[in-house]
C-alpha cells in the first residue's frame, strides 16, 4: 500500500552529499547553541522587565521597549543591561534603610545613568 505524504512536505527526503550533511549538522548545532543560550538569559531580562514594570508602572511590552532603547543607544547587549540591572537591585536595598529602599530606575533617562554607571570608560 502506498501513502502519500501530506500537502507540501516531499515524499522521501532529498539525497545529501556528505559535505551538505555535515554543513547541516554544523548549521544545526550552531542554532541549539543559539536556543540554549536563548533560554538562559531569558529569566534575567524577564527579572530586568519586571523591575521596570513595578517601578515605571507600566506592561511588559513598554518595559521591554525601555530596556531595548537604552540598550541600543548605548550599544550594549540587552542581556548585559539586564543583567546590571538586577545586580543593582539587592545592593540598592542592603545600602539604605529598610523603610526607605533606594528606587529602581524609573525612565529610560534612570536606565541611561545605569548603563554609564557600568560600561562608561574614563
Amino acid at each position: 500500500m502506498h501513502h502519500s505524504a501530506p500537502p507540501g512536505v516531499p515524499a522521501q527526503p532529498p539525497a545529501h552529499d556528505g559535505a551538505g550533511t555535515c554543513a547541516e549538522l554544523e548549521r544545526l548545532r550552531a542554532e541549539v547553541a543559539q536556543l540554549r543560550t536563548a533560554l538562559d538569559r531569558r529569566p534575567v531580562i524577564d527579572m530586568a522587565k519586571g523591575a521596570v514594570m513595578a517601578v515605571a508602572r507600566c506592561d511588559e511590552e513598554t518595559a521591554f521597549q525601555q530596556l531595548s532603547r537604552v540598550s541600543q543607544s548605548h550599544n550594549v547587549k540587552l542581556f548585559d543591561l539586564a543583567q546590571a540591572l538586577v545586580q543593582d537591585l539587592p545592593a540598592s536595598a542592603r545600602d539604605v534603610a529598610p523603610r526607605r529602599p533606594q528606587p529602581v530606575p524609573r525612565t529610560v533617562r534612570d536606565l541611561d545613568r545605569l548603563v554609564a554607571c557600568h560600561w562608561t570608560r574614563v
